[in-house]
């Protein structure tokens, strides 16, 4: 059996740490949080949106990117705007260990392949932003906004058979919340997962992370929120779940 992980989920934009996508800054959040929390693996992800930006800061998440890789010694995910296997192959020289993937997936399934083929399916992480509405699961893209017309058990099966590694569920009803995560979500895809996944947003208390991880198929949490409003850590989250949940210390 293998050991559940616990996840944090960095969000920078413009380089600033961010609240989760409802996008709030907190200036006083620091990276040295997530050496003291104790975190199994770190997911960064860059959600700016200024184009401005991006163009007289070409290296600005990269440089992010590598600090943060010198001072979380765990294995680092790292997304948001990749396009090209050259936008992957940069994010592994500056630090991280795997890659996450959404619109580029989403747009093309078979870049997945691509790069598992050039990297390892071990590297490849596609992301799912995830809309409930109505007791049906809607895929979504730009930042939330529009509904991608697919279905999210066919897109389920697309991703693993162009051979990606994980799957990381981004809950847009839940995202920031603190009210739990969207297990709807997991009931509706339960019986199609055969490869790793990890559930995101909407953690507010360690009950939410041990009702998460008692299901079979979800393979780690990802946490972000709750350590933005608390200094909880994640050694009090794995005390609190040793006794039911077989997890890595």
């Amino acid at each position: 059996m293998l050991a559940k992980r616990i996840i944090t989920t960095l969000m920078l934009q413009e380089g600033i740490l961010f609240r989760s996508k409802e996008f709030i800054p907190d200036h006083r959040y620091t990276l040295n949080f997530v050496d003291m929390w104790s975190v199994d693996e770190v997911v960064v992800i860059d959600i700016s949106r200024d184009l401005s930006f991006k163009d007289k800061n070409k290296n600005y998440f990269f440089d992010q990117l590598l600090n943060i890789s010198k001072s979380a010694y765990v294995p680092i995910t790292a997304g948001g705007g990749v396009r090209s296997l050259f936008d992957i192959e940069k994010l592994l020289k500056y630090g991280s260990d795997k890659i996450l993937l959404n619109t580029v997936a989403l747009d093309d399934p078979n870049f997945i392949n691509e790069a598992a083929k050039e990297f390892g399916s071990q590297c490849i992480v596609v992301s799912i932003d995830v809309l409930s509405e109505n007791f049906k699961h809607f895929i979504m893209r730009g930042y939330g906004k529009e509904k991608y017309n697919i279905d999210i058990i066919d897109y389920i099966k697309i991703i693993q058979d162009n051979n990606a590694g994980e799957i990381f569920i981004q809950s847009i009803n839940m995202d920031g919340s603190l009210k739990g995560y969207d297990l709807s979500i997991i009931d509706k895809i339960n019986d199609y997962v055969k490869i790793p996944l990890i559930i995101s947003s909407g953690a507010g208390n360690w009950q939410h992370v041990k009702q998460a991880l008692k299901r079979d198929i979800i393979s780690a949490a990802s946490l972000t929120n709750i350590f933005h409003f608390t200094e909880k850590s994640i050694i009090n989250l794995k005390n609190f779940i040793k006794d039911e949940i077989y997890i890595r210390k």
